[in-house]
This record gives structure tokens, sequence and C-alpha cells, in this order.
């Protein structure tokens, strides 16, 4: 009796219509709707910088047709018109209609590489721009078929003093320093260091190194970071191949590096979770 219960019950939940069901709505492209509200800071004057980089803006809104109450995810889209021809979009992800919090960082980073920043030395910007966002929401299980764009809201004048964004081919304080430039740290040299194409590396394009000349990376006082090899120095100092990378040492005073063959190419320094690592990469 009680099995054909169970068997009666499975037949009766089996044959439920399809009405009784959610169902996603899905469509082609980019629907646009209007879901954001206007932020309560839309008339302050805000200016970013490196203290508050971790605060953020803050953004509210309803949730567009999903067909139901469905887990949108929601990214913000920033630019300096209103028509939105050029824009850029933060990569954090919102689940909160309540709370959509883009960091001033991120903020920050968007709105120089709108204003085409490429050095400090544009920061601030001459004068504080209008900011424009808008949200896109989709559905993460079909985002293609799923994305609604909210419309646009402003914040009266937006600037930044810092450089949030990374620039490929600015020179910075680090330099090779060793025994085919008697050790110097001369700003403009080739054996200064400039912004490398990814975050958090930096290269010298062409350089020549003769076989067994040490070197050591750092900045022109010798202040942090201070780099080299594992070992002693000189004759002493830790040997490395071209072409290989190699964690380098921290401190005060870390040992020398060197090759036994003679070198002619680009030297490659990445940071990766705290740790240097650096390449010569021969020329080919």
């Amino acid at each position: 009796m009680f099995a054909v219960a169970v068997a009666a019950l499975g037949f009766s939940s089996c044959s439920e219509t399809w009405d009784d069901n959610p169902v996603l709505n899905t469509h082609e492209g980019e629907v646009k709707a209007d879901f954001l509200n206007n932020p309560q800071m839309q008339d302050q004057v805000i200016m970013l910088t490196n203290d508050n980089k971790d605060g953020n803006f803050h953004l509210t809104c309803s949730q567009p047709d999903f067909g139901y109450a469905a887990v949108g995810t929601y990214r913000v889209q920033c630019s300096l018109t209103e028509d939105f021809a050029k824009f850029e979009e933060i990569s954090q992800d919102f689940y909160d209609c309540s709370q959509i919090n883009p960091l001033n960082g991120d903020v920050a980073a968007v709105l120089e590489k709108l204003a085409g920043v490429q050095t400090d030395a544009d920061l601030p910007l001459p004068e504080y721009k209008r900011l424009y966002m808008r949200l896109r929401a989709f559905v993460a299980q079909d985002e293609a078929n799923t994305q609604f764009l909210s419309n646009v809201v402003s914040f009266k004048g937006v600037n930044a003093n810092y450089l949030a964004i990374w620039v490929a081919g600015v020179p910075v304080n680090l330099y090779m320093r060793g025994g085919m430039n008697e050790w110097g740290a001369t700003p403009g040299s080739e054996w200064q260091f400039v912004t490398g194409p990814e975050e958090n590396t930096w290269v010298l394009p062409n350089v020549t190194i003769l076989a067994n000349t040490s070197i050591k990376v750092s900045t022109d006082s010798w202040g942090s970071p201070n780099l080299g090899g594992n070992a002693g120095e000189n004759e002493a100092s830790q040997m490395i191949n071209p072409g290989e990378e190699y964690a380098m040492t921290q401190g005060d005073n870390p040992g020398h590096m060197r090759m036994d063959v003679d070198f002619t190419g680009k030297v490659v320094l990445r940071l990766e979770n705290g740790i240097y690592y650096i390449t010569f990469d021969p020329a080919r």
C-alpha cells in the first residue's frame, strides 16, 4: 500500500504542466530597460585618491525581467559621454540589487583609461569629469541570451590624483646595477627598467652584458626592492642561464647574479605573490 502511494505521488509530480514552473526569458542581443536608480551622491564632487581606493560608489537597482526572480549578475559600465560611444566595464560581479558598490580604485582606473591618462604627470585631470554609469545585467547560466542594459545615471564631477592603471613603457625607479655600469643608477640609461606590457612586469628592452659580469637590481638609493642572487658576490655569485626564469633574493644585501656567456637581449622582471622573478631573454 505504501509503495502504491509513493508511485502515485511520483506520477502526479511528473504530470504537472510546465506553466507551473519558472521559465527564463531569453532574447538576442542586449535589451535596454529602466532598472537603475539615481545615486544619492550624483551631485557631489568626488576626488579618488590612493588613500580612499578601497572605498566604493553605491548604486541600487531593481531586477530586469528575467522571467522570474532569478539570481542576476550585474556589471558596472562607465563612460565620459551619455551615449556610451566609448565605455569601460568593471570586471567585478555583483548579485544584490541593493548593494552594487564598485571600488573607488576600479572607478579611478576606468576613468583614467577613458581620459587617456598615460603617466602621473597627467594627474589630477585638468577638470572634474561628469562620469556616466549604467549596468549590464544577465543570468550567468545563459549570459549571451539574457543581457539587459540599464538606463544611464551620472555623477556630477569625478577626478583622480594617483595612477590607478598600469601603463607600459613608463620609466620607474628600478635599475640593473653591476659591473657593466660600475654599479650606477642613471635615469634614462639603458639600465633603467620601464613598465612592461602586463601589470607587475618591468623590462630592459635591449642590453648587452659580458660573461661573468655581476649584477643586481635595485632603486637609485639601494632601497626596496633590493634584489640579487642566493649566493655570494663576484666569483661566488649565483650562476644563471639565459632563457630561464629565476626567483630573486630580497633583503638588505642579497648576493650577485652572473652568466658564464655574453648576453644580448631583453631582461624581464616580474612580481608574483611578493616574489620577484628575472629572465634574461636572448635576442633572436
